[in-house]
């Protein structure tokens, strides 16, 4: 339990980063505006300027427009909510900004007299005061709807890769349970052969279907180890399948092992080899499967014995092909490829990603 749990927390890191997740409302708030007092401040240790009037108007302005803003968060998150069309929104803001400068600028310069400042009464000097309030304020509704936006924007598009990725995952191909069911059949007399096809078509599928558990919720990631030992039982099935017109091989490093991969990564490329190997090939056909972290990188390759051999695409091994493809684009963006090799006598697919291991 405690190792699935690992995997669902490191399922996240499979998508690609975006330094919008990680902006919050509280950080930027305390910095914003914490940032905004050192104008004043670089000008008083500068000298530049003595006027008691002028620290009180600018150090007050950070301090309120804190607790003002502060304030307005209920009230936007709901308005955020709402979902106003843009030529609503935009002339609310920017009356609210007024109003509300308006507003703050006066009290501030009420509490000054208070305190024993010297404000200002109309003129250039309140006008300016009440234009840079108005302006700061709307600046903040302008970024504070924006990051909003582009948040909600950003995790409907996670939702719809997510939603894509388990619709492309799910058109693999069925036929592997359909083949080992004849296979049992055909060797039902061989109580050996019977019990190792049982157990390691057990195995595949009890893989199998925790991989689609995890994928309700998120883009099933798991150590590329998982899949490659789930593949070994798949293999002996297809060995008892094909007998001597079968030869498979893995060599993969232990770096390689412990990568996070999406699911059914490897899977597709087995069987794509198989299939089209047998095909194209002669006997016995020669599988094997490499992998091994290349400069923060999985390097991985699947190769069959026999010639390439151009497909429609609409066909199922062009299928499966293209929707690994489409996968790893929308998982990875650019930091993925697939490429195809080959030569009269050998095809080996190559898969590349970026290498991100369990904690």
């Amino acid at each position: 339990m405690a190792k699935r749990q690992t995997h669902k927390r490191a399922t996240a890191a499979i998508l690609q980063p975006d330094f919008l997740q990680s902006l919050t409302f509280w950080p930027l708030q305390l910095c914003g505006w914490a940032l905004f007092m050192v104008f004043p401040l670089g000008i008083w240790l500068a000298g530049a300027s003595s006027a008691a009037a002028f620290f009180w108007l600018a150090f007050a302005r950070g301090l309120s427009g804190f607790v003002l803003t502060t304030a307005l968060w209920p009230l936007c998150r709901r308005l955020f909510d709402a979902r106003l069309h843009y030529a609503i929104l935009f002339p609310l803001l920017v009356v609210s900004s007024l109003i509300l400068g308006f507003l703050e600028l006066e009290a501030t310069c009420w509490l000054g007299r208070g305190l024993g400042f010297e404000a200002p009464g109309f003129g250039i000097v309140y006008a300016s005061a009440l234009m840079i309030r108005s302006v700061i304020l709307f600046l903040w509704f302008l970024l504070y709807f924006g990051i909003k936006s582009l948040k909600r924007s950003l995790q409907m598009e996670r939702e719809f890769q997510r939603a894509e990725v388990r619709l492309l995952r799910s058109q693999m191909n069925p036929h592997f349970l359909f083949n080992a069911l004849t296979t049992i059949m055909a060797v039902r007399r061989d109580e050996a052969k019977v019990e190792l096809v049982t157990q390691s078509l057990a195995d595949y599928l009890r893989f199998s279907l925790q991989q689609e558990q995890e994928a309700q919720s998120e883009v099933a990631a798991h150590p590329l180890g998982d899949e490659i030992t789930a593949l070994e039982n798949y293999l002996r099935v297809e060995k008892v399948r094909f007998s001597d017109d079968l030869d498979w091989s893995i060599d993969a490093e232990a770096d390689a092992l412990r990568t996070l991969v999406p699911s059914a990564l490897v899977q597709p490329l087995l069987e794509n080899a198989i299939k089209y190997g047998q095909e194209t090939g002669p006997r016995p056909l020669r599988v094997s499967i490499m992998a091994k972290v290349v400069q923060e990188n999985l390097q991985l390759a699947v190769c069959n014995s026999g010639h390439w051999v151009e497909r429609d695409p609409m066909q199922a091994g062009g299928v499966g092909l293209a929707n690994l493809r489409r996968r790893l684009e929308l998982i990875y963006g650019h930091a993925a490829s697939l490429d195809i090799r080959h030569n009269p006598s050998k095809v080996t697919v190559c898969v590349s990603l970026p290498a991100r291991h369990l904690p």
